[in-house]
């Protein structure tokens, strides 16, 4: 509720509390799929981990919207990308990079992506401040991925390419999102709804990993990927947006890089190198200032 269109104390404190709590799953769910990854698990089976929960629990969203919405079908495809593509490119990614690398490659460069598809297809405007955020992770990534170029490992630097073809999937949903017209939960139930049907067909063909693990193992990893970072991450930050505000609420997601290092390093015992650390700092700050967390002297504004 707002009063002399201010926020009341009780909702800003709720709103921040929803949207910590989102960046903070979303955070974890990079190392937890990492674990995922090590233990054999295929990314096909990962991304029917993260999205069949969801596709269950919020079935009275697309039931009363209809599996067929009356939305614009190259919108309901782009926001495909967003879907078992993104899972599945994340996940491959992981094999041959570190959390901090996938850190910097994928939170980190999907505003740039986002923005400059906002551009491109909905001609929104690109103020001086976002296009030096935009330059900072831009930055980032070439911290990233020049060391690997030369590195001459090409099957490395396919995987930073996964990543960042990722990070052009949830760009692709982010614009569709917006001409659309759905509420956030509506699209999540969608989205999930379809990646749960086209990657059931494909488990049958290519065969499931998931075979003769423990109860506990399956319990632990439904639960990481579909309950808390399909659902309540989902059902969090859309109540963030309620009480904040949608860019209020998204400037939180500049804490999604550095916190998964941070779990990486103490669950993991992943430890980032120089490099990997100035990478991360500026494309944090290069995310905070796309996002508008971060405003710039009124000098640099556009």
């Amino acid at each position: 509720m707002k009063q002399n269109g201010f926020l009341q104390k009780p909702d800003l404190t709720v709103g921040l509390l929803f949207s910590l709590l989102a960046v903070v799953i979303w955070a974890a769910w990079l190392p937890a799929t990492q674990v995922a990854i090590d233990e054999g698990i295929a990314p096909l089976d990962l991304a029917l981990l993260r999205f069949v929960v969801p596709a269950v629990l919020l079935a009275p969203v697309w039931w009363q919207l209809g599996v067929v919405p009356k939305v614009a079908p190259v919108a309901l495809l782009a926001m495909m990308g967003w879907g078992a593509p993104f899972v599945i490119l994340v996940s491959i990614g992981l094999e041959n990079a570190s959390v901090a690398h996938t850190a910097a490659m994928v939170p980190c460069t999907m505003p740039l992506i986002a923005a400059v598809a906002a551009r491109v297809f909905l001609g929104e405007r690109i103020g001086r401040d976002r296009w030096f955020g935009m330059a900072l992770i831009g930055v980032a990534a070439a911290c990233v991925l020049l060391p690997v170029f030369f590195s001459g490992s090409s099957a490395t630097l396919e995987r930073m390419g996964l990543l960042l073809l990722a990070s052009a999937g949830w760009a692709a949903f982010t614009v569709a999102f917006r001409y659309s017209g759905l509420t956030g939960l509506q699209a999540t139930a969608l989205v999930s709804l379809y990646s749960t049907v086209l990657l059931l067909p494909a488990l049958y063909v290519a065969g499931s990993s998931l075979g003769g693990r423990s109860a506990w193992a399956l319990v632990f990893h439904l639960t990481a990927q579909g309950l808390l970072s399909g659902f309540v991450a989902t059902l969090a930050y859309a109540l963030a947006i309620k009480r904040l505000g949608a860019s209020t609420a998204a400037s939180f997601s500049v804490l999604v890089p550095v916190l998964a290092t941070v779990f990486a390093f103490f669950w993991l015992g992943e430890i980032p190198s120089g490099l990997d650390a100035f990478a991360l700092g500026i494309g944090s700050a290069g995310v905070a200032i796309v996002t508008g967390a971060l405003r710039l002297s009124r000098d640099l504004r556009g």
